[in-house]
């Protein structure tokens, strides 16, 4: 359920960004027509023009988010989240260790460490998992 709306959320921000692109140049199409003299041979083209290239920027910048803006902005956010994991990770298993070569460390404090760690990494694994299935799903 929530994939869906995710899903659902980021369909309307691509329709809202791909409107304002394609309003924005045709409302700069439309403009630049009604600046021309009266007389300009491309003044009545650009003014019928502007509906038609406004749609058309809608569609090629869709395409573009699409295609190439969207998997980047992902694969970014995927590797900052996995640097971030890997030195939480990191960390954990430091602190680990050094509560498993501290004598002075009880059993029970050594076991619930040892848990914790493996929860981390149980976490981490999930994630990775939830991804491959959205690769999968899609």
């Amino acid at each position: 359920m929530k994939k869906q709306f995710t899903n659902r959320r980021n369909s309307v921000v691509n329709v809202v960004g791909a409107g304002a692109a394609g309003g924005g140049i045709g409302t700069i199409i439309a403009a630049l027509a009604n600046g021309m003299p009266p007389t300009a041979p491309y003044k009545s083209v650009l003014t019928v023009s502007a509906p038609l290239l406004a749609v058309g920027i809608s569609g090629l910048w869709l395409f573009v988010k699409t295609v190439y803006i969207d998997p980047y902005a992902n694969s970014k956010k995927h590797a900052a989240a996995d640097a971030v994991m890997e030195r939480i990770l990191a960390d954990a298993h430091a602190n680990m260790d050094k509560v498993l070569n501290d004598p002075n460390s009880s059993d029970a404090h050594k076991k619930e460490v040892r848990r914790i760690v493996e929860q981390l990494e149980r976490l981490r694994l999930e994630k990775i998992t939830e991804r491959m299935q959205v690769i999968v799903a899609e």
